[in-house]
């Protein structure tokens, strides 16, 4: 008495071997597409709460308060370098750094290595005042790709204090750092 084979003949492996390939030729680099502009997404979105944070708990308090870029969390950076992460600050004294631990009201860490993050020139922190003013000049922070230098978008922070993100689907060239 003959049993019935089951499983798949060679030439089945290897059709389906190759259809996995193909759908993995494509899905990969999608799903790494989709993986940057998720990972831009979630930086635009907290950087701005940042900023927002940052200003009503000035207005709240009666003080100025800082956002300035950090490598290690404790100390504000001298660059326009913001992917490294920033720290959001009490700065009654108006000071360039904090004075303690207890004056950093909030940290963010590095937002990876995929992505660029810089404030454009003359401009690498912002101070809010008591009437959630940022006086000065605007301050842009720019979102990039290393991907053909793309920009992605940008936060801008203007006199009023009001923090506002500008996101772009076409290409435009991201400037080089300041």
């Amino acid at each position: 008495m003959r049993q019935d084979a089951r499983g798949l003949t060679l030439l089945e492996l290897l059709v389906a071997i190759a259809v996995m390939g193909v759908l993995l030729g494509v899905g990969v680099p999608s799903f790494k597409n989709l993986q940057r502009r998720m990972r831009a997404d979630t930086t635009f979105h907290v950087l701005t709460a940042s900023l927002t944070l940052a200003r009503t708990t000035a207005v709240k308090n009666h003080s100025y308060v800082s956002v300035c870029p950090s490598s290690d969390g404790h100390r504000c950076r001298n660059d326009a370098v913001w992917q490294d992460g920033w720290i959001v600050f009490s700065d009654p004294h108006r000071e360039d750094h904090p004075r303690s631990a207890a004056e950093i009201l909030d940290r963010v860490g590095a937002i990876g290595d995929e992505l660029t993050l810089q404030s454009t020139a003359g401009r690498i922190r912002v101070r809010f005042t008591a009437d959630g003013w940022a006086y000065g000049s605007n301050l842009s922070i720019r979102l990039c790709s290393p991907e053909k230098s793309r920009m992605l978008g940008q936060v801008i922070v203007n006199n009023a204090g009001r923090p506002r993100t500008e996101r772009y689907a076409s290409l435009k060239s991201c400037p080089h750092a300041p």
